[in-house]
Order: C-alpha cells, then sequence, then structure tokens
C-alpha cells in the first residue's frame, strides 16, 4: 500500500469515529461543560445551576439524555414554558413521572409528583422534555433524551 492510500485510510477511519460519538460520548455530573452540552449555548448568567447530569452514548446516532436543578428564575421559567409545552396533572403527571428512562439521579425532584407543576412536550417522538416546577420553592427540574 503505498503512502496516499494509507492515509486516505486513516483519515476515513478518524472521520468515522468523530461522526460515531466516540470522542464525544461520556457522563458528566455538576459539570460547568453539561449546559452547553445540553442546550448548545452558554449557560446565561443569570441562571444557577444546582446540579446537572449529561450522557451522550458513544453510538454512530446521537443518543443523549440530561437532568437538571436549577434555581428560580422568571425569566427562564417564562423562556422554557413558551412554545410546545403543555402542562399535566393528576394521572398523566403520575404517568409522566414513572416515565423517566435511565439512571435518575437521586437530586432530580425527589418529592411527590403533586408538590411539582408538570410540564411536557406535545406529541413529538423526538422531543422528551419535561419541566417540573416545585410549587413552593420555584426550583426547576429539566429533562429530556434522544435514544
Amino acid at each position: 500500500m503505498t503512502l496516499r492510500p494509507l492515509a486516505a485510510c486513516v483519515l476515513a477511519v478518524a472521520l468515522f469515529g468523530l461522526g460515531c460519538g466516540y470522542f464525544r460520548s461520556g457522563t458528566w455530573e455538576d459539570d460547568s461543560g453539561n449546559w452547553s452540552r445540553a442546550f448548545g449555548s452558554r449557560q446565561p448568567s443569570d441562571v444557577t445551576v444546582l446540579h446537572s447530569k449529561y450522557w451522550c452514548s458513544a453510538h454512530w446516532t446521537y443518543e443523549f439524555q440530561y437532568f437538571f436543578e436549577v434555581a428560580p428564575n422568571t425569566r427562564l421559567r417564562d423562556e422554557l414554558l413558551k412554545g410546545k409545552l403543555r402542562q399535566v396533572s393528576g394521572e398523566a403527571a403520575s404517568k409522566a413521572r414513572k416515565d423517566l428512562v435511565g439512571d435518575v439521579p437521586s437530586w432530580f425532584a425527589p418529592l411527590d409528583v403533586t408538590d411539582y407543576e408538570l410540564w411536557v412536550t406535545e406529541d413529538s417522538p423526538d422531543d422528551h422534555r419535561m419541566v417540573l416546577i416545585d410549587r413552593k420553592s420555584g426550583v426547576m427540574f429539566l429533562t429530556n433524551y434522544l435514544v
């Protein structure tokens, strides 16, 4: 094999590896980079993340899951709730809470489901956003996944 085909082969393998997620996969807990990993933007200066967990698979498709606990913030709350979210309660809220997948951190929305306003995305197969807002404290819990 000459140098040129060998270099092309090495380049192809490297690009395939980058595309597969092997170099961007992992689990990060309470890491300052989790906001940008989850939302693709800088964490706003007025947002205080109390806890976070982000997971991304090493699969060739983009698979992720995140959990955030965020201090009360009216601006962020309003931003989160506009759009494709709808509030659920009663049995629908209990079902949504039970449908959380993956390794849910112990700090994530630890109270009874009735202690939260629970918001979920409108029916969307690729968007599983859920926002739980503590009715007393205003602390927000955010989660989403794609697998």
